[in-house]
């Protein structure tokens, strides 16, 4: 699974990237970078760390008024699948990572 979330990464990059000039496109290819950068590095297992980029990536766009378009929705909702991937309780964990609020 892990190579299958890496490359589901590597995707979203490259696609993000043809919108370099899109208000908070640089946000969203730092969160998707060191996602890939923590899986390629073992800092992170996938599961962990789809749930931790789905709810990020959402909460940038979110805050940006980023709106992706539908293939990198269709990559969005790819690695959502992934983070809940351990059945219910990968869905309940995930649905706890993204009803939360980063704070320092």
């Amino acid at each position: 699974m892990k190579n299958e979330l890496e490359q589901v990464l590597n995707d979203f990059i490259s696609l993000a990237k043809t919108y370099y000039d899109r208000k908070g496109n640089e946000y969203l290819l730092e969160q998707l970078e060191v996602a890939l950068d923590k899986l390629e590095h073992n800092v992170q297992d996938d599961i962990d760390e789809a749930r931790a980029t789905y709810q990020n990536v959402n909460t940038i766009c979110l805050l940006n008024h980023l709106h992706l378009d539908k293939d990198e929705e269709a990559l969005l909702e790819k690695i959502k699948e992934i983070s809940m991937s351990k059945g219910w309780i990968g869905g309940l964990n995930s649905w706890n990572t993204t009803n939360t609020w980063p704070g320092k």
